[in-house]
């Protein structure tokens, strides 16, 4: 008796797709797989990060303003002095109205940039841009925008998100890259903005400081619409910090007017004081 071997199917291990089709169906598994992966230490991160003690954030930082570097708080004129000096009393009155953690202190600094913006930063570091200072039409409007930084702050939205940029670093490193190409943009990260939802509880928490302060939230819905007509006239430069993720768009400056609904002018918005320089506000 002989055996013979049966003959073998030709299409037995034989893909039915293309190998190219199939390379590509396996790559973007791997990706969405990276994604998540990515996803999940960015958001495991920042949650961790909102744990280090404030006391711990600060110690690391010192007296460095995290994105911001050279920033020189010494005042090169009697202006500068004066602005300064004014945004310290100004935000030492919100801070008081804005249910800081025990042992929360901010530190104000003020840029020479003539663009309106301001951003919270990480060891309770604020920076106030002249430019900022100058386009607001009241001390209310200008304490809006400080009580908004100081409820990211609170929040400690800075060190969470760098903790979600230092996870991701990790991750870099894991899969062969280098962790150091991406020390520039965690310093970037700080004026970038925060999510919608960050924003929109900053802006609650500023409301809420700017009521107990005055009594009234009367000139919140002026911040944006400074900011608005400054984008809208130097739309190829990049937006300022307020408005980067969370556009002043209607619905925005509608909930600030909404929130000044019961506000009828009186008691009157307080003025800021003149620039020394120009003893005249534009």
């Amino acid at each position: 008796m002989s055996w013979e071997n049966p003959p073998v199917p030709h299409e037995v291990n034989v893909s039915r797709e293309s190998v190219l089709a199939e390379f590509l169906r396996l790559l973007a598994g791997l990706g969405i797989c990276v994604l998540a992966l990515a996803a999940l230490l960015y958001f495991a991160g920042g949650w961790l990060a909102r744990w280090v003690p404030i006391s711990t954030e600060a110690a690391w930082v010192g007296d460095h303003v995290i994105g911001l570097p050279g920033l020189d708080d010494a005042p090169a004129d009697a202006g500068n002095a004066h602005i300064l000096a004014q945004l310290q009393a100004l935000t030492a009155r919100v801070a008081v109205n804005m249910d800081l953690p025990q042992g929360m202190q901010v530190r104000v600094h003020l840029s020479s940039s003539d663009v309106p913006n301001a951003f919270a930063t990480l060891g309770g570091h604020l920076v106030v841009n002249r430019g900022l200072y100058r386009r607001m039409p009241s001390e209310n409007a200008l304490a809006l925008v400080i009580a908004h930084e100081l409820g990211h702050i609170k929040a400690r939205d800075p060190i969470a998100a760098v903790g979600g940029s230092a996870s991701l670093a990790l991750l870099t490193v894991a899969l062969g890259g280098d962790a150091r190409s991406l020390a520039p943009g965690i310093a970037r990260l700080v004026q970038l903005g925060y999510s919608r939802q960050a924003e929109s509880a900053a802006d609650t928490e500023a409301l809420l400081g700017l009521r107990r302060m005055y009594g009234h939230a009367g000139g919140a819905a002026a911040v944006f619409e400074v900011l608005d007509d400054y984008g809208r006239e130097h739309r190829e430069i990049s937006m300022p910090t307020l408005l980067s993720t969370h556009p002043a768009d209607a619905r925005r400056i509608q909930r600030m007017r909404d929130a000044a609904a019961d506000w009828n002018g009186n008691p009157p918005l307080v003025p800021l004081p003149v620039e020394e320089e120009t003893g005249a506000r534009p």
